[in-house]
């Protein structure tokens, strides 16, 4: 019963979208990645083991083995010339198999918020709902985003204040925990809020631009949570992060971003573990951990393109609620070199490598990985939406990892392949 209502759901949402792009004054947008892959042990499934390898870290060029799209709608209800009232909605669909079947394709929302336009006067929005707020520090090439995620929450965003922009929200947002005894956990969703402040565009010199943020994460767990550390359970702490973020425009058309984040206890793994800094870590106790990114898109001719990622990341003196002892570093690069046949056809090659380390309890443990890719890609114009064709090689190091000894094939293998076509679409 509730597949069906879930399909009819998504029936009458299409049908509303098809509707609202021949109705005047409607925005309709979105996005969705979908194909089809096969591997080295039968499937692209098998041989990665149903997820992508590590992608946030070497890339998700020819390393993503799922379905996503997101279909979005918006209406300006009213407006007065300088004030006007908005109201955004999208929903999502995921699915993490290649045969949609209906218990394996969930809807959700990732927008769906009133927004009031300039009331104050000082260009500002101010909301409330559930948006995708704040997304624009996100590392495409990677998936990745570094600071926001969808939040249900209500803020003012980007308010003139002196040279640059000013924003304020309370967001809401969830994290799971494990609690239970030693033999049987279940998950459970702790409640926490977070309270974002950033200040962005702010002009340092020609095409250099300079945002600030800092994050305070309160975690709120029910009495019945915490009560019984028997159990498993616990308190948990929250969590403070910290950003600096240089943006840096290069070659008229091209980009190069430069981040440095700060976390502070329930938020002191983020960095280490490719998190956003909204959401709190309910195993960490206490410590503090940083990250260094650098990414960005450079023309190199009227030909080639350059796509980099590098992201390196510490954790320091982690104390769990287990009573565990951590430190940890985490380096990934990528970089897809695009070159231009014609408007229509162009060939990628990328590449990406990590590295991770930690000391647990005194014990050391490392793994690493690569990945390569080649891929061609067919579109009407540069940046535009394509049909990919790709072939992917996979080779990790995982011996002394404390997950498993091996990453693909069933955990039966070092390294792995897989080859697959792809649609990337976005408008």
């Amino acid at each position: 019963m509730k597949n069906s209502i879930r399909y009819i759901v998504a029936a009458s949402l299409s049908i509303a979208a098809t509707n609202a792009i021949a109705t005047e004054g409607f925005d309709f947008w979105g996005y969705f990645r979908a194909g089809v892959g096969t591997g080295a042990d039968g499937s692209a499934s098998n041989s990665i083991g149903s997820s992508d390898f590590q992608k946030n870290k070497i890339g998700r060029l020819g390393n993503e083995f799922d379905n996503y799209a997101e279909i979005g709608l918006g209406k300006e209800l009213n407006n007065d010339g300088d004030k006007s009232v908005y109201i955004q909605t999208m929903f999502n669909m995921w699915d993490g198999d290649a045969d949609s079947v209906s218990n394996d394709s969930p809807f959700g929302w990732e927008n769906m918020n009133l927004q009031l336009r300039n009331f104050m006067g000082m260009g500002e929005t101010s909301w409330a709902g559930i948006r995708q707020y704040n997304k624009g520090y996100y590392i495409d090439m990677n998936d990745y985003f570094y600071w926001n995620q969808t939040n249900v929450g209500a803020g003012i965003e980007r308010m003139n204040l002196g040279a640059g922009k000013f924003s304020v929200a309370v967001l809401h947002r969830d994290f799971e925990n494990e609690i239970g005894t030693d033999t049987q956990h279940s998950k459970h969703q702790i409640n926490a809020n977070n309270l974002e402040l950033t200040y962005d565009s702010l002009p340092l010199w020609e095409g250099g631009s300079l945002a600030l943020g800092y994050k305070f994460l309160n975690a709120d767990p029910s009495a019945d949570q915490v009560d019984e550390p028997g159990s498993g359970e616990h308190d948990y702490s929250d969590g403070h992060a910290f950003m600096v973020e240089l943006n840096q425009a290069v070659a008229g058309t091209g980009f190069n971003k430069t981040v440095l984040q700060y976390y502070v206890d329930g938020s002191a793994a983020q960095g280490v573990l490719m998190g956003a800094a909204d959401t709190l870590n309910g195993n960490v106790k206490s410590g503090s951990g940083y990250a260094i990114r650098n990414y960005g898109s450079i023309p190199l001719g009227d030909r080639w393109d350059l796509s980099h990622a590098i992201n390196y990341a510490a954790a320091d003196s982690i104390e769990t609620w287990d009573n565990d002892q951590l430190d940890a570093t985490m380096f990934g690069a990528s970089a897809k070199l695009a070159y231009h046949w014609s408007e229509i056809t162009r060939t990628y090659a990328e590449v990406g490598y990590f590295a991770d380390e930690k000391t647990e309890n005194g014990a050391d443990y490392d793994r690493s990985g690569s990945k390569y890719t080649v891929a061609q890609a067919w579109s009407l114009g540069r940046n535009q939406p394509e049909l990919r064709l790709y072939a992917s090689y996979f080779d990790s190091d995982n011996d002394n990892w404390s997950d498993s000894s091996h990453a693909f094939e069933g955990d039966d293998s070092d390294d792995t392949w897989v080859v697959g076509v792809q649609a990337n679409v976005w408008w």
